[in-house]
């Protein structure tokens, strides 16, 4: 929009410069060397100006190739226009200085429009959200917990940020109770940074005793304020349970055996070779190499006859390959969530919003390590915010060095520096961290020269 307005200033001067170009009845006579026209009421320096930003703005690598003919087409029609504006300006020159504002304006027109095409699309597929949120709100309700995940998943890939505290509570539960505790934790502890700070039902419970005060019923406001009692009740009496709970949670997740016996039957007591054959079974269990840990239980087998040790050796098979099965469902459940997590911060990338690409991949980074693919999405997030924000403060900082008002020109700087130290802090291990650094000294002397 702000392209627009400045392009509509260039549309009225200029046409009034080219309305005073309308022939009089008796034109006065010039001598043989003086160029006939009109002189463009333009400050040149204001055009420079706008010819020396656009310069730098093309320069940004992530352009699309849209933004970039716009950009070029611009900086043509300004270059043509700072050449024109000093000297009287022919009905030729006129025409070609029409011609390239034409060709501009019609590239952002074109631009824009199709910004607001897509905007539409967008708007209609609210409808399509609600429908898949009330699918992973029945499947909740059905315990159909690997369902919502996936769903939830498809939800984040489609819809980038549309993970709402409502869907992100399901979704945080059905993660734990499919056993992703890891990603349960960290779902959960974002939908409560999303949260904390909100009203939670006791406060407005405390509203609404109010409102029914205002209202004239006591009443009603004294039921409401017995519910609060309950509710806080609950709360304490949560509260202590969870203590006792880590209390008595001991440091470390115990690793099941695969001799364990049946839940509920004493533990049976094994021989010296039977103890020594569970030490490297369960040691081949806790690396996941199942089919070495099946390899020695089966040769170990062989060599036995039925009896009292074969059946413990046939109960470590069974464990063992229910612990096999719950980790390939595990790390299959895992590889979709990073999948589709990789394409929610995909398609965030692919709109510019560096900010939300980074978040997603930093929370999937928290719960596993990331792919080749996903590190490199996340890298390439990192220097398209810097770069964008380094364009933005670079603008900034010219607009305060062309300023005459030292306030300004003071609090244009101090913004300037903000967001280049901003980049500085947030992002330590980038490449880009030089560049950084060399813009906030230039910004900084500028700052110290201010009276």
């Amino acid at each position: 929009m702000k392209k627009t307005r400045i392009f509509l200033l260039i549309i009225l001067t200029f046409s009034a410069g080219c309305a005073s170009m309308t022939p009089e009845p008796r034109p006065p006579v010039h001598t043989p060397t003086e160029k006939e026209g009109t002189i463009l009421n333009i400050e040149v320096s204001h055009v420079g100006d706008r010819i020396q930003f656009l310069e730098y703005f093309i320069k940004n690598k992530d352009l699309s190739d849209s933004d970039r003919n716009t950009a070029s087409a611009l900086l043509r029609a300004y270059r043509l226009l700072k050449k024109s504006a000093p000297g009287p300006v022919t009905g030729k020159e006129c025409d070609t200085l029409a011609q390239s504002l034409f060709r501009s304006m019609s590239l952002m027109e074109n631009t824009y429009f199709e910004k607001i095409g897509k905007a539409s699309v967008d708007e209609n597929s609210f409808a399509d959200f609600i429908k898949r949120k009330n699918e992973i709100l029945d499947l909740y309700l059905d315990e159909n917990y690997k369902g919502v995940i996936q769903r939830t998943l498809a939800l984040r890939t489609s819809f980038p940020g549309g993970l709402t505290p409502e869907i992100g509570i399901i979704f945080a539960i059905s993660l734990a109770n499919d056993g992703m505790l890891d990603e349960a934790v960290e779902i959960g502890m974002e939908v409560v940074r999303k949260i904390e700070g909100t009203h939670d039902v006791v406060q407005l419970r405390g509203d609404i005793i109010q409102w029914q005060l205002a209202l004239g019923r006591p009443t009603q406001a004294t039921k409401t304020l017995e519910r609060i009692s309950h509710t806080q009740d609950d709360r304490t009496a949560m509260i202590n349970d969870l203590r006792n709970r880590i209390e008595r949670h001991p440091p470390d997740q115990p690793f099941h055996s695969m001799f364990q016996t049946a839940e509920g039957t004493a533990p049976q007591e094994l021989q010296p070779h039977m103890v020594l054959l569970q030490e490297k079974v369960d040691a081949l269990a806790r690396n996941h190499e199942f089919a070495e840990a099946r390899q020695l239980l089966l040769n170990e087998k062989a060599e036995r006859e039925e009896g009292p040790e074969t059946e413990v050796i046939d109960r470590a098979l069974n464990n063992l390959e229910e612990a096999e099965t719950a980790y390939e469902e595990n790390v299959m459940i895992k590889a979709t969530y990073l999948k589709e997590t990789y394409e929610a911060a995909r398609k965030l990338y692919e709109k510019e919003d560096y900010k939300g690409a980074i978040a997603t991949l930093e929370a999937l980074e928290n719960t596993q390590e990331l792919s080749a693919e996903a590190a490199d999405l996340k890298n390439r997030a990192v220097e398209s915010l810097i770069n964008r924000e380094r364009n933005r403060a670079a603008a900034i900082f010219l607009e305060a060095k062309k300023t005459k008002d030292p306030n300004k020109k003071k609090e244009l700087l101090e913004t300037s520096y903000k967001i280049l130290k901003t980049l500085f802090d947030d992002y330590p291990q980038s490449p880009l961290k030089n560049k950084l650094t060399s813009h906030i000294n230039i910004v900084q002397r500028e700052i110290e020269k201010l009276p």
